[in-house]
């Protein structure tokens, strides 16, 4: 899809078929929760394609589970029963897309329903039924979720979804297509803020999905200082052993600015107040719609707490940084922002954004076309990919050699580590829990309530057993993270991931994780 501006999630009103797929919505993202059940009373579909069943999958009118990171092999084997009973769009196709020829010839002859069907644990006859009830709907829409990003083949697997509405030429109706998100960066000129042009040499890059690497390799040149905002990697970073040891590096400097007292602060060798949302002005863009919003201080910060933007100003001046840009506020700052025009918003927008309203913020090109693609179509066939074409990828948790694949799964009652000073919320959680299917704790011997140890290559850490059928078998499922004081061995469940990366866009590989459980 290249460029081309994602769809306004307020498109799900017309469609008459929902898939959420990869998205336990009722935990990650309540609004569209919310739509779904409205479409719903409307008379739509609503689907749900995860890898146990969630919360989500109880409120949908169906819940498809699939092995973990096996998506791809789901909607290559829909592709398929598409393609063989004669229900591609073929006008949209000749004038719409690239590949589709080689993606017939390629790829799809070796994803039959009974090959896929192997690969992603649903039957045959089940990936059959979805192809026809999706391929005859008038406008379906598809939301893709993170969950099924964070695999070895994340990157590929969205690309295999977004060929269904491809195919079937779904994007010509209104509700009808494929939303991965929203990016509103170039709404605002953020080169006012970012000021790169600052840097009188280029910089290295540190992902921080490989963070733990980085703290740790103590060759040239190493990382000694180390300054955390806005996130806990002591216990949300993939492979926590290795985070924690370089956390514990006593030549290492480390300055958290935080609002408690997390896990990474308690590492620190300062920790520095944070304010609150509600001690700071700021300019926020929306995760998952256009919507913008202009927002003033609702009081002033409490103690000795900072906002990132002044404690950053601060530590400017100390470092003989006398620059003007670091003696404005943020109101100044928001305010250079708003001032350049900008093609998102007009004039009474932007008037409207000063006066503190939210605004729906139009992009400036079509989320249905012209594609802002290299060829002007949407590319199944992409040159400029090292994997040109669409095709099924593994994991990495194929060829670990441990029997069970382990989805470290969101709760309702936290987001991510937020949430985890409520001790009325720790409460609803309950203790660190994984879930297993009946057969697979009967073969091993286990039994519900126990305490198990769940390990790996990467570490182990010990779990109540909770045995359930809401789990398929050969799935574990962990649900939320949590503080490590609540751990008996002082670990939580990114001890069992990796730092292995994506295949493309260098993302996290969270979920493609295998383990093994035993008795404690």
């Amino acid at each position: 899809m290249g460029d081309t501006p994602g769809l306004d999630p307020s498109e799900r009103s017309h469609s008459d078929l929902i898939i959420l797929w990869g998205l336990n919505a009722a935990a990650t993202s309540i609004h569209s929760m919310a739509d779904a059940q409205a479409a719903r009373r409307r008379g739509a579909q609503v689907w749900a394609v995860d890898t146990y069943h969630t919360p989500t999958c109880a409120a949908v009118d169906r819940a498809i589970m699939v092995k973990p990171g096996s998506d791809a092999a789901l909607a290559l084997g829909m592709l398929r029963v598409i393609v063989d009973e004669g229900l591609p769009d073929h006008r949209f196709i000749a004038d719409q897309v690239q590949g589709f020829d080689e993606l017939c010839a390629q790829t799809l002859p070796d994803c039959s329903p009974e090959a896929m069907a192997r690969v992603c644990g649903i039957p045959a006859d089940t990936i059959r039924s979805l192809a026809r009830e999706y391929a005859a709907a008038r406008a379906p829409y598809i939301q893709v979720g993170g969950g099924l990003t964070r695999y070895a083949n994340g990157a590929m697997t969205v690309r295999c979804l977004t060929a269904l509405p491809a195919v079937t030429g779904a994007w010509q109706q209104p509700g009808g297509g494929l939303f991965c998100g929203t990016a509103t960066g170039t709404a605002f000129p953020l080169s006012l803020v970012t000021r790169e042009d600052f840097m009188a040499t280029p910089t290295r890059i540190v992902n921080m999905n490989r963070l733990g690497a980085a703290l740790s390799n103590l060759e040239t040149p190493p990382v000694m200082g180390l300054y955390v905002y806005h996130s806990n990697p002591a216990v949300i970073a993939p492979d926590q052993n290795a985070i924690i040891r370089g956390l514990g590096r006593d030549d290492l400097f480390t300055v958290v600015h935080e609002r408690f007292l997390t896990d990474t602060a308690r590492y620190a060798d300062i920790v520095l107040p944070a304010t609150s949302s509600l001690e700071h002005p700021d300019l926020y863009r929306s995760y998952g719609s256009y919507q913008a919003q202009r927002c003033n201080a609702v009081i002033a910060p409490i103690g000795q707490a900072k906002s990132n933007w002044d404690t950053f100003c601060l530590l400017a001046q100390g470092m003989g940084w006398d620059l003007p840009f670091f003696r404005q506020s943020a109101d100044d700052l928001i305010e250079q922002l708003l001032a350049v025009p900008n093609s998102w918003r007009d004039q009474a927008a932007t008037r409207r954004l000063r006066q503190g309203e939210p605004v729906l913020l139009t992009p400036p090109a079509s989320s249905r076309g012209p594609w802002l693609t290299r060829s002007g179509r949407i590319e199944l066939l992409n040159p400029a990919e090292p994997e040109p074409l669409l095709r099924l990828l593994p994991t990495h948790a194929e060829q670990d050699g441990f029997p069970l694949r382990l989805q470290p799964s969101v709760s309702p009652h936290c987001l991510n580590s937020s949430f985890n000073e409520r001790e009325d919320l720790l409460a609803r959680r309950g203790e660190p829990t994984l879930l297993m299917h009946p057969g697979d704790a009967g073969d091993r011997g286990l039994r519900e309530g126990m305490t198990v140890l769940v390990h790996n290559r990467e570490g182990s850490l010990e779990l109540l057993l909770r045995v359930t059928g809401q789990v398929p078998a050969g799935t574990v499922v962990s649900e939320g993270v949590y503080r490590l004081d609540l751990s008996p061995v002082g670990r939580g469940i990114n001890a069992l991931t990796s730092q292995r990366l994506t295949d493309r866009g260098e993302g996290s590989t969270l979920y493609d994780c295998a383990v093994e459980v035993c008795a404690a």
